[in-house]
């Protein structure tokens, strides 16, 4: 058995996808297996992949047809044999000592899972890559979940910054809520892990593409699968009110009111009416359910809503 299996989801990433690998096989951290998950690709994709196996026994390759970036990692997952699980971006880059660092934490604190910053990069702008000294310390924590809650700066949303213990996490997969689905993840994992540990480091090169959704692609669907996600996890939450309360505040309020400024600004106004027109109701019906609020907000920001909702 390996210690770590990393798992990378690819779809039509014949542009990025060589380069993510050749960060992760650069590791200092060798005892690894990489599970490479073609989820249908139509271009040179699985071309890569294979040959990429052909030059490292450590390589498996998948191929599926598509399932969406929750169903490719929960393939890697089925036949994952390590110890821990790595999730990375197949357009990301990989620090040579990110594996080692979150290994060793995890092993020292023997915690459920490690976690470190990361640091968002342009497309072609990548840093000059230097190795850290190994930190003096590194930050134990009990109740993961709620710690979350308290240090959203240390631990964030993304998979992609931890290392999680397979045991620990159990049977829990990703569901198929794309758009949510590390957050709604990584919810459920610290909510029954017994304790984490923060490396301060910044280990993990989140690459900004040029090819992105504008606000002028804003669809309502995204709205309501994060509207979906919200009753979602206050019903998981529903044997804890004042853990709800505080994932309610810093974690759910937060994210409906990043959407609230986000169609905000949609310059056309004929799809930014259209769009409160359908969510509005929604979001009135869940404050009045008590699933999303305005705990934490400030005054400027109730402001904000309020002129949102009603004018």
């Amino acid at each position: 058995m390996v210690e770590i299996s990393v798992i990378v989801p690819a779809y039509n990433a014949e542009k990025y996808l060589e380069n993510t690998v050749k960060s992760i096989l650069k590791q200092t951290f060798s005892d690894f297996e990489l599970i490479l998950v073609n989820d249908g690709s139509l271009d040179k994709t699985p071309d890569i992949m294979n040959a990429l196996a052909q030059e490292d026994k450590r390589i498996t390759v998948i191929n599926q047809e598509n399932k969406k970036l929750p169903g490719a990692r929960n393939s890697g997952m089925k036949v994952a044999k390590g110890k821990y699980l790595y999730f990375a971006d197949a357009d990301d880059i990989l620090h040579p000592q990110l594996l080692a660092f979150l290994y060793q934490a995890c092993e020292k604190e023997q915690a459920d899972f490690a976690c470190c910053n990361f640091v968002a990069v342009k497309e072609g702008k990548l840093p000059e890559i230097s190795y850290f000294d190994e930190p003096e310390q590194f930050f134990a924590f009990d109740n993961p979940l709620e710690y979350m809650c308290a240090n959203r700066k240390k631990v964030s949303n993304n998979v992609w910054t931890k290392l999680y213990n397979r045991n620990a996490l159990g049977e829990l997969l990703f569901f198929d809520n794309q758009g949510v689905e590390d957050l709604y993840f990584n919810i459920l994992a610290l909510k029954n892990f017994s304790k984490g540990v923060f490396v301060p480091l910044p280990l993990y090169y989140y690459v900004l593409s040029s090819v992105s959704i504008t606000r002028s692609d804003f669809k309502y669907e995204r709205l309501q699968t994060h509207m979906d996600f919200y009753l979602e996890i206050k019903k998981k939450l529903s044997d804890d009110v004042r853990l709800w309360k505080k994932v309610k505040q810093s974690i759910i309020n937060r994210s409906f009111y990043d959407f609230v400024k986000e169609v905000s600004k949609i310059k056309d106004s004929k799809k930014r009416n259209e769009l409160k027109s359908r969510w509005v109701p929604l979001v009135n019906r869940f404050i009045k359910d008590g699933i999303i609020g305005t705990e934490g907000f400030s005054f400027h920001k109730r402001l904000k809503l309020f002129f949102f909702l009603h004018f």
